[in-house]
């Protein structure tokens, strides 16, 4: 999956400015895929130059013109392509640093061993009051971020799929903290 499926799923609720996008990219996608606003910035431009996108300026009295970006009917073709090529496997990052310290941790003291495990669940409890938050940004985005009423509608009808989403992460997250605490306590009681 890359940067540019998700702005274009995005757009698909309604047009949106750059920094709207990101508002909205960090209420919902950010636990599962992030991006900051220069990388957005960057990917509509590419998107525009590819067809997949048009803008227009908006004036503002106020503030400086703003850039609206709204997704074409080839950037509807391409997100729809990749939503339905579901590939034959589907596979989460295969890098995991913590991880190969855990494979070689015998080569630690069991002290700092324990200090890294230690410090692996207080990381993850502290990802669980970020998904517990995430959970109020989607519900208050949907209750509260009517300035465009088309993309309030679309926000409710995607609910239940931006729950799938924080409930994976959140189960995840709280296996990972068992499992953690379960090697933590069988590192206790080991001898060597």
């Amino acid at each position: 999956m890359s940067l540019k499926y998700s702005i274009l799923g995005l757009l698909t609720y309604a047009p949106m400015n750059g920094y709207y996008l990101k508002k909205i990219f960090d209420k919902s996608i950010n636990h599962f895929w992030t991006a900051n606003l220069s990388q957005i910035y960057r990917e509509l431009d590419s998107l525009e130059k590819k067809g997949y996108v048009s803008s227009v300026i908006q004036p503002q009295d106020d503030r400086p013109d703003k850039r609206v970006y709204s997704i074409t009917r080839e950037g509807e073709k391409a997100f729809h392509k990749w939503l339905a090529d579901f590939p034959e496997t589907l596979s989460t990052q295969k890098r995991d640093e913590f991880m190969v310290r855990i494979f070689f941790g015998s080569r630690l003291e069991k002290a700092e061993l324990k200090k890294q495990f230690k410090n692996f669940i207080k990381e993850r409890e502290e990802l669980n009051e970020y998904i517990a938050e995430l959970k109020n940004k989607a519900r208050e985005f949907i209750e509260t971020d009517g300035n465009d009423e088309r993309l309030k509608a679309q926000a409710e009808r995607e609910q239940l799929f931006w729950h799938f989403t924080i409930k994976r992460a959140q189960m995840t997250n709280e296996t990972l903290i068992r499992w953690a605490e379960d090697c933590l306590r069988e590192l206790e009681e080991s001898t060597t």
